[in-house]
């Protein structure tokens, strides 16, 4: 176990961009059994997706229009499900009745067995590490996870207030974006991407979240200024 932890720990000392951490989480997810790892960081009192980072390339995309859509469980649930610093083993005994469309939705995104680590700072979950797959733990184990995922939300948050990292956006938000600086509606948006005006103007303000910026004109002018659509 000692040598698992040690690995995971170089890895992420080294680490030098998100990508990197999140090759040490998928490395030290893979010793275990799990098939995949995500980090997701909240913001404002769980009422906001800040960003989420994932092993799994063909599930990337699919987080911000699911934290978009009305499939996205209120903050009250969101904290009831990551409760103080318990880890926790989901799967599909968690849906029940109404809840159809989020398990399809879970089952083709390989999230119905799930097992999370809540992430807290100063008392408040800010953050959870999610494991997927049926990989079974110790208590050994347990605390593996949590130290790797306490240690690689560390080193996104220091990156974040060094402004070590670049902003980057999913692929979604790199296509509402750019329709939106050839100065596109978000309804002709919506139309041309086949989502709703409301989803589109989430992407706007998640991409709005992560510059900092004011209001759509301010964040297009921002894309545009650093180049990244």
């Amino acid at each position: 176990m000692l040598a698992i932890v040690e690995k995971s720990l170089q890895a992420l000392g080294h680490a030098r961009s998100d990508s990197e951490i999140m090759r040490a989480v998928g490395e030290l997810a893979g010793r275990f059994g799990f098939r995949s790892a995500y980090l997701i960081e909240y913001a404002n009192r769980l009422t906001k997706m800040q960003r989420v980072l994932d092993t799994d390339s063909a599930r990337r995309d699919w987080w911000s229009d699911f934290f978009s859509s009305d499939l996205r469980p209120a903050p009250r649930e969101i904290a009831g499900m990551l409760p103080g610093e318990t880890i926790r083993r989901y799967d599909s005994t968690r849906f029940g009745p109404g809840s159809e469309r989020l398990r399809a939705a879970c089952e083709a995104h390989d999230v119905v067995d799930v097992v999370t680590v809540p992430i807290s700072y100063e008392g408040e979950v800010v953050g959870v590490a999610g494991f997927c797959g049926e990989a079974a733990l110790d208590r050994q184990g347990e605390m593996a996870l949590q130290l790797v995922a306490y240690t690689a939300f560390a080193h996104l948050r220091q990156s974040l207030a060094q402004g070590a990292s670049e902003v980057t956006l999913t692929p979604r938000e790199r296509e509402v974006m750019r329709l939106s600086a050839e100065g596109m509606t978000s309804a002709e948006i919506a139309g041309r991407l086949g989502m709703s005006a409301r989803t589109a103007n989430q992407h706007v303000d998640n991409v709005a979240d992560k510059l900092g910026t004011r209001n759509r004109a301010h964040t297009v002018a921002e894309i545009l200024r650093r180049g990244l659509i």
